[in-house]
């Protein structure tokens, strides 16, 4: 078991599950107004995109492929089925899970249509905890378009989808409702070979990387540390490192019954998309029993080794030095890059007085891929959100 730690309060993600609270107690007017869905797009738009030769491949069933509503016409969101998802466990599921489609936004870049034979690197880019597929691109959050806009990084973006609490784990357990959301399947043994049989990819370790912020950092770490021989760079904004501390407990465990297992606003308000029970069956739904969980934890898989190969492209950064904003965030993210330093894994780490919000983490978006992929400096570059020297 890992060392105890301060309580870190990043886990939840953005805006953290103070909003899932406020989403609770206006469930009927929210409903009321989001059932009507997104508005189309523009008329035309959607022959900007390519065309999916493999759209039915690696478990995956495409219902639609359009060009995300108000975003670039290089922008589109895949809405596929998947039976890992939500699938059934311990008694029959309440719902049907080809019934529930799951959406992806890819952003292409600008150049793809024009150089249709030009294998492309891809960047998987993870949500936070109570987000949802739309998080990165809207333009008072991730604002992807605009930070990766004369960036570093010239490749495909690929948003997925991960649940409002769905903290990248193939659950062990289930909701009330009988059925285990899978998405570290769903990620990376049906989407990740889906997206190469549908897009110009370079199809290698070498071409692909995986970022995220808060749940989503902990998600990138977690793959990234379970699966490298599918990625070659890992970037953690604000992430979750070390799921044994109890205050990371508390907030998972909140989590699976404030949102629970829903996605965007399918199940929110459902009782059995969530779970109920002590902490640890919580916990134990989502992990599994605490000594399998070395596995998962970021920080035991730094000392494991298990980041060796990223040497040079992995970057962690998180606010709260001085002893304001996300300070328990800031304490676990040393944590990790001391145990980073103990296996001699060369990595960017940027800190400083920052709290746990979007105007920080696009900043440092730019700042990974220039680190992943721009010429290498001849001194170490500035961190972002005008923070201190990088240290490695």
């Amino acid at each position: 078991m890992r060392r105890p730690a301060p309580a870190p309060r990043f886990l939840a993600g953005p805006r953290s599950l103070r909003r899932a609270a406020a989403l609770l107690a206006t469930a009927a007017t929210a409903a009321a107004v989001l059932v009507v869905g997104a508005p189309a797009a523009p008329v035309g738009a959607a022959s900007v995109l390519p065309s999916l030769p493999a759209p039915n491949a690696a478990g995956l069933t495409l219902r639609s492929w359009s060009v995300a509503a108000e975003q670039s016409e290089r922008m589109g969101d895949a809405s596929v089925t998947t039976a890992a998802v939500f699938a059934a466990h311990g008694a029959a599921p309440s719902i049907d899970p080809v019934q529930v489609p799951v959406r992806v936004r890819v952003l292409l870049p600008e150049d793809y249509q024009r150089d249709p034979a030009h294998p492309y690197p891809v960047l998987y880019l993870l949500h936070g905890g109570s987000g949802d597929v739309e998080q990165w691109s809207k333009t008072d959050e991730g604002n992807v378009t605009a930070n990766l806009k004369d960036s570093a990084f010239k490749g495909i973006v690929v948003m997925p989808e991960g649940g409002k609490a769905g903290w990248y784990s193939d659950w062990p357990g289930h909701t009330d409702g009988f059925f285990a959301p899978q998405w570290e399947t769903f990620h990376v043994e049906q989407l990740v070979p889906w997206i190469d049989a549908n897009f110009n990819t370079v199809r290698a370790a070498s071409g692909r990387a995986v970022a995220g912020v808060s749940m989503g950092g902990y998600g990138a770490l977690r793959y990234a540390g379970r699966h490298p021989e599918l990625f070659s760079a890992v970037g953690a904004f604000s992430p979750g490192t070390d799921i044994y501390d109890p205050g990371a407990q508390s907030i998972i465990a909140d989590s699976t019954w404030q949102v629970g297992a829903s996605i965007l606003w399918t199940g929110l308000f459902d009782g059995k998309f969530r779970v109920t029970g002590d902490t640890p069956y919580r916990l134990a739904t989502v992990f599994g029993r605490p000594d399998t969980w070395p596995g998962q934890n970021p920080v035991n898989l730094a000392l494991d080794g298990k980041y060796a190969s990223y040497g040079g492209k992995m970057a962690l950064y998180a606010g709260g030095t001085g002893g304001t904003g996300e300070k328990e965030i800031g304490a676990m993210a040393e944590a990790l890059h001391q145990d980073l330093k103990e296996r001699a894994v060369p990595h960017r780490y940027c800190r400083g007085a920052g709290d746990h919000s979007w105007p920080y983490w696009g900043p440092e978006l730019k700042d990974f891929v220039a680190y992943a992929y721009g010429p290498a400096p001849q001194a170490p570059a500035p961190c972002p959100n005008g923070w201190g020297p990088q240290s490695s």
